[in-house]
């Protein structure tokens, strides 16, 4: 009766104690870390957020062909797509993701690149 008894407690113990671990959400990796790509002709890309998900900036910036390109400002991100919202233009410029391990496809307008993941 003992044993049965003691069981249980353990039991009911581990039940109540145990640890849950939430798994990581692709908007989280995206805007945890920064986005970088080296491109065929000398070109260089790069996506940069700041901020918390409530007050959520971006930054995306192309050099190539000695331009210096860089569409940045307030940012929404879902399970698809990142919205900047540069204000500097009044224009809003949307890119489709997805996230592969330490890489990322991002497409504008029909145009696919792929991004490394920066630690």
């Amino acid at each position: 009766m003992k044993k049965l008894l003691f069981s249980a407690v353990i039991i009911s113990l581990l039940m109540l104690c145990g640890c849950t671990q939430n798994a990581p959400s692709p908007q989280n990796e995206l805007i945890s870390s920064n986005w970088t790509a080296s491109l065929d002709g000398g070109g260089e890309l790069s996506l940069k957020f700041y901020g918390e998900p409530g007050g959520l900036s971006a930054e995306f910036n192309l050099k190539n062909a000695g331009k210096d390109i860089t569409i940045s400002g307030d940012c929404l991100v879902d399970s698809t797509s990142i919205v900047i919202f540069d204000s500097s233009v009044s224009q809003n410029y949307a890119f489709d993701y997805t996230p592969k391990g330490d890489t990322l496809e991002i497409s504008y307008n029909h145009n696919v690149l792929t991004l490394q993941k920066q630690s």
